[in-house]
């Protein structure tokens, strides 16, 4: 039994380690950040130019892989609709704070949001880096940036800001 306990402990404390090691804030080099913290939330946001997105959420791990659970976050808003009546209908916050608004709160031009660039849903974690998945295979190639002919790492590296 003793060997049971002990056993146990290890492969406890060896996992938690796995996950402490990935845990902080990761950005790449296309304007896109990842904050893992302790309690599997997240942050994902984006930002180009005038143009950002966010998303929140809960992230997973099986093996090496982090799967990511979009929550969403709504505002009750209120209008009128054609037969005159009053009604209520969910839409994505812009912001991290759910309230209940009206039709005329939202008559202004957005650059940004929640969701506006979609996170990705799961991210391999290898040698401190987060490396995106497009159909089963690591994205490891160099990708032009905007405006440049350069050539920029595709995956995500800690970041300390």
């Amino acid at each position: 039994m003793r060997i049971f306990k002990i056993a146990f402990l290890i492969i406890l404390s060896t996992s938690s380690f796995g996950q402490n090691r990935m845990l902080g804030r990761y950005r790449d080099y296309f304007g896109s950040r990842v904050e893992l913290s302790s309690d599997s939330t997240f942050k994902y946001s984006w930002q180009f130019d005038l143009a950002s997105s966010w998303t929140k959420g809960t992230w997973t791990l099986v093996n090496d892989t982090l799967f990511f659970h979009m929550k969403p976050i709504y505002d009750t808003l209120l209008y009128l609709n054609r037969s005159n009546s009053l009604v209520d209908t969910l839409i994505l916050s812009e912001d991290e704070k759910p309230e209940r608004i009206s039709f005329s709160d939202t008559i202004y031009l957005s650059s940004g949001g929640q969701n506006y660039q979609i996170c990705p849903d799961k991210l391999f974690f290898k040698n401190e880096r987060l490396y995106k998945i497009w159909n089963g295979s690591l994205v490891r190639k160099k990708q032009k940036g905007f405006w440049t002919g350069k050539k920029w790492d595709p995956w995500f590296f800690k970041s300390e800001d």
